[in-house]
């Protein structure tokens, strides 16, 4: 079976859940018409959707209902993610996305950065109709942080950072958004919060690592490849590499550090219900490694 197959297989334990969030997505009106259908597109454009997958994998993993403020916490956490995409777009110069046109290139680098924060706005509107201050606070500090971790990111252009500083922004721009889509979940469904946020950071972290390790590798994809170590973005695979002329070594490492992320992730579901939806997390962990 291939990635595409056995993903699909793990997204079908919750396929009615993951349409309600996607008809919950484009519930908004941005002003323009033109803007309108291109926003639309672009989010509805076929995705992942792996942060609302995780989330609703790990609360049925536990035996909670999907109610209506988790479908809101979700499509609050896609719609943040699509925010972020946007923006990068703009910092990237992405004429592509999922294989339409960008925001910026469909207009310009000034309609993109305001759209990208219309989002946001739409986002925080779902949040506040959980009506939970915890909610707000988790995704206050994750927004935070990614921002913070794109600031870090753009000083440490062309310096091999250290290993430790690595995983610090890996956490900072992807590992937060899972952890505030879990906790954010958790917490309203009453899911012990430290062991829920353990687990975001670790895959979370994994996913960024993944991230970078196929920019280096990856040849067909529906996102900008190849641009970190040209943009002196120095991630994984350049610093164990330490010199392009080892790059090789540092995308085997890279492979291996991978591994043990993911492992690791499986390790912290050792204590939880053991059930369909527990094998479904621990397969996604496996087909996400890269060989």
């Amino acid at each position: 079976m291939s990635f595409e197959e056995k993903y699909k297989k793990i997204k079908e334990l919750v396929d009615q859940d993951l349409y309600k969030i996607e008809n919950n997505l484009t519930d908004f009106y941005c002003g323009c018409d033109e803007l309108q259908e291109n926003l639309i597109t672009i989010i509805k454009a076929p995705s992942k959707r792996i942060r609302p997958l995780l989330a609703l994998l790990y609360l049925k993993m536990y035996g909670k209902e999907i109610t209506y403020e988790q479908i809101e916490i979700q499509s609050a956490v896609e719609l943040i993610h699509n925010a972020t995409l946007i923006h990068d777009d703009v910092i990237d110069k992405s004429s592509k996305r999922r294989n339409n046109k960008t925001i910026n290139e469909a207009f310009d680098n000034s309609l993109a950065v305001v759209t990208g924060d219309f989002l946001l706005s739409v986002a925080i509107q779902k949040l506040l109709n959980v009506k939970s201050c915890n909610i707000l606070n988790f995704f206050s500090i994750a927004i935070k942080r990614m921002s913070l971790g794109e600031i870090s990111q753009y000083f440490n252009r062309f310096k091999l950072i250290s290993f430790d500083e690595y995983l610090d922004k890996c956490r900072y721009k992807t590992a937060e958004l899972f952890i505030a889509s879990l906790t954010g979940s958790a917490s309203v469904a009453g899911i012990d919060l430290n062991k829920t946020k353990d687990f975001g950071k670790r895959f979370g972290t994994a996913f960024q690592i993944r991230d970078d390790l196929l920019n280096v590798i990856e040849t067909k994809s529906d996102k900008p490849t190849g641009n970190d170590i040209e943009n002196g973005i120095y991630t994984a695979p350049m610093i164990f590499a330490k010199d392009i002329k080892n790059l090789n070594y540092g995308i085997e490492k890279t492979k291996e550090l991978l591994d043990n992320y993911f492992n690791r992730v499986a390790k912290c579901l050792s204590n939880a219900p053991d059930n369909e939806y527990k094998q479904a997390i621990i397969e996604l962990t496996e087909i996400l490694k890269i060989k």
